[in-house]
């Protein structure tokens, strides 16, 4: 059944960002890129996925904390869905604190599940590291283990309220991101890992330990997204990436290269006089800091990404892997048009965004001001 307009449009607005590969698709410096214009940051999901932003000019790489941080008005909050790492969320509220206040502002719901020590200890361990080790690149940092716990209904398992640390923090978000949404209000919604690591659509068992669609991202926070406006930012890298080690397969019509495919495809060495230009282009895993493994793009696991996760727009990140040039020229080049060309036709909606490296993206058909006139009505 059609939505009915007339019923949606009094209504707030959800914008979800998500990673249509495997992830490392660049979705924290799109959340930042949007967060300006946004009342709420959400972020649900596990710690092992370190979403990489910029404030004024200092990296930042998030693994609790949405990245929607960077807006000193945004409110933020840790959905129902996600799993704590309680000595890392302190580290980052701390560390954010140095830059911005957030403690006023950051919201964790109480059913969220911490990691506890022993379930470290048991993904360490025996049999479970065999069965683990064997089917993907786990960081082995409790986060299976915790999971498995909440799923079989564990009574040793601890909730966010049952943490001293984080009561001051605790309420019920679904409450609070269901009525920010019915009072008209925008909420940013960032997506963890991407559509091909997903426990229902991956390449199983070399999966996650969740459902990473979209319609699973919006149930993961309390959210029946058909009730409200809603965009999909689906993010697409030029060259997708699995993590370091026994990860699992690319899709059938991609190829696994080594880093230098796409530095040759670049013209990387040919403009390494720019003074901008950074020569060396392998990539690390944000949390493991392992080198990652890298593929030629598919335009199937792209299709069916889209078929299931129904982006409204894409935003292309890594463009300079196809032209190093842009460093440059600071425009979209022709080979990168060609691209997009390709994206829009996959995905039958508008590339809207473009990185071109790190810390620039640019507004191809600007997105965020078309939020900004949607605010302004």
């Amino acid at each position: 059944m059609a939505k009915d307009i007339d019923r949606l449009s009094g209504q707030g607005r959800l914008v979800i960002v998500a990673g249509m590969q495997f992830g490392s698709e660049g979705k924290g410096e799109i959340v930042s890129h949007l967060a300006p214009v946004m009342s709420l940051g959400v972020r649900t999901g596990k710690p092992n996925a370190g979403h990489t932003n910029y404030f004024h000019g200092v990296k930042f790489v998030m693994r609790q904390i949405p990245c929607a941080w960077v807006n000193p008005i945004a409110k933020l909050i840790i959905g129902v869905g996600a799993v704590i790492s309680l000595p890392l969320l302190l580290e980052e509220i701390k560390l954010i604190e140095r830059y911005l206040p957030i403690r006023r502002r950051l919201y964790i719901d109480h059913r969220a599940h911490i990691i506890q020590d022993e379930h470290i200890e048991r993904e360490s361990q025996g049999d479970l590291v065999a069965r683990i080790g064997s089917c993907s690149a786990t960081a082995r940092e409790g986060i299976g283990t915790a999971t498995a716990a909440k799923v079989l209904r564990e009574r040793s398992c601890v909730l966010a309220r049952d943490v001293p640390e984080l009561r001051p923090y605790c309420i019920d978000t679904v409450d609070l991101i269901n009525t920010a949404l019915d009072q008209g209000q925008y909420v940013l919604l960032e997506g963890t890992q991407g559509f091909g690591l997903s426990l229902e659509h991956g390449y199983f068992p070399f999966v996650t330990s969740h459902d990473t669609s979209t319609s699973a991202l919006a149930a993961s926070i309390g959210v029946n997204h058909a009730d409200f406006n809603t965009d999909v930012i689906g993010v697409v890298r030029t060259f997708p990436i699995r993590v370091a080690g026994n990860s699992g397969p690319f899709d059938p019509d991609s190829k696994e290269v080594s880093w230098r495919w796409p530095e040759r495809f670049a013209r990387v060495k040919t403009r390494e006089r720019s003074k901008r230009a950074k020569t060396d282009i392998t990539e690390y895993t944000s949390v493991t800091k392992k080198v990652r493994r890298v593929a030629t793009f598919s335009r199937e696991g792209f299709r069916r990404a889209c078929q299931v996760n129904r982006p409204t727009e894409i935003a292309l990140t890594f463009a300079d892997y196809l032209d190093w040039a842009v460093h440059e020229t600071e425009r979209i080049t022709p080979r990168i048009e060609t691209f997009i060309e390709i994206i829009e036709e996959i995905a039958e909606v508008p590339v809207t965004l473009v990185k071109t490296g790190p810390k620039t993206t640019v507004d191809f058909d600007p997105y965020r001001r078309n939020i900004l006139r949607r605010l302004a009505i």
